[in-house]
């Protein structure tokens, strides 16, 4: 029996009837998850005059589903609209509400979930979660100046690599591939779309660490460990500048990333759901030495009337 594509979403007071597409970005690299609303400027004849029922800022929560069955996929805030021929919305999760400015202030031997407590307290109406290890990351200086909340969570991200995001009132910060949120399974003979996938055996993988220690004065020591004009990952270690340490921590860490097993991305359905932090085991019946359990890095959702799918990008084996 066939099953009917269904959809709720809710913009702060409205409830969208006529909807063209929806897409909902999920990554462990970004900062924000964000979602892109297209409907059409016109329905039976008439504008739809959207700008007089939705505001920058109101609340969007997004469901999609089969036979009403619907599993909200977003939740967050209207950040933008555009609208011609089309309506497009733009929207953006809890770390919306971190576009606000912090007041200037200069840390000196601080500990990074110390700066951002501080940037949580002044934004107001979120806790703080701290991963394992997290307590580990410092810095010897740290300077706020006309910065928003979401300036400061990015630049510590890229600075230190450390996974930051929103789940519902938490701001959560976690070493990276550290956090967990779930598990799935895929089967390319049941639930697997199409794939974009590459098995690569772990001598043929080539990935170039570049360690960074840092000192409490600030002062930096770098080794590199790896294969030359492979994929290049900077990890910082704090209150560690000994160079044979730090090659000791980089050729562990490239056993995450240099591994035999799959890369790339699958194409699955909205059933099952999948997000970033979930373990995907990965199950060929054809090929059964290849399977295996991978961290899902990032998920992209989109759904219209010609259907729903979700494209799952497959990170570190683990």
């Amino acid at each position: 029996m066939a099953v009917e594509l269904t959809y709720d979403i809710k913009i702060g007071n409205y409830q969208i009837a006529h909807l063209l597409s929806c897409e909902v970005r999920k990554s462990a690299n970004k900062l924000a998850d964000t979602a892109t609303i297209n409907m059409p400027g016109m329905s039976y004849n008439s504008a739809l005059e959207i700008e007089s029922k939705i505001n920058r800022g109101d609340k969007v929560i997004i469901s999609f589903g089969y036979d009403n069955d619907n599993n909200q996929e977003f939740q967050g805030y209207v950040s933008s609209i555009a609208t011609d021929d089309t309506i497009t919305i733009e929207c953006e999760d809890g770390m919306f509400d971190f576009r606000k400015d912090i007041e200037s202030k200069q840390f000196k031997d601080v500990y990074i979930k110390d700066i951002i407590q501080e940037v949580v307290d002044q934004i107001g109406g979120y806790s703080l979660v701290v991963g394992d290890g997290i307590e580990n990351v410092r810095y010897d200086k740290f300077t706020i100046a006309d910065a928003t909340g979401f300036d400061i969570l990015k630049k510590l991200q890229d600075d230190s690599k450390v996974h930051i995001f929103i789940k519902q009132k938490e701001l959560h910060v976690h070493l990276k591939y550290t956090y967990k949120e779930g598990d799935v399974k895929y089967d390319f003979e049941k639930n697997v779309e199409k794939s974009s996938l590459k098995y690569l055996q772990e001598a043929d993988k080539k990935v170039l660490v570049e360690m960074i220690g840092i000192d409490r004065k600030n002062g930096k020591t770098k080794v590199t460990v790896g294969d030359k004009g492979g994929d290049k990952i900077t990890v910082h270690r704090y209150n560690v500048t000994d160079k044979s340490s730090l090659r000791k921590i980089g050729e562990e860490e490239i056993k995450k990333y240099r591994f035999t097993g799959y890369e790339g991305n699958i194409t699955t359905w909205l059933i099952p759901y999948c997000s970033y932090g979930y373990s995907a085991e990965i199950i060929d019946q054809d090929y059964e030495n290849r399977e295996g359990i991978y961290y899902v890095e990032a998920v992209t959702t989109v759904f219209s009337k010609s259907g729903g799918s979700r494209k799952v990008n497959l990170g570190i084996k683990l």
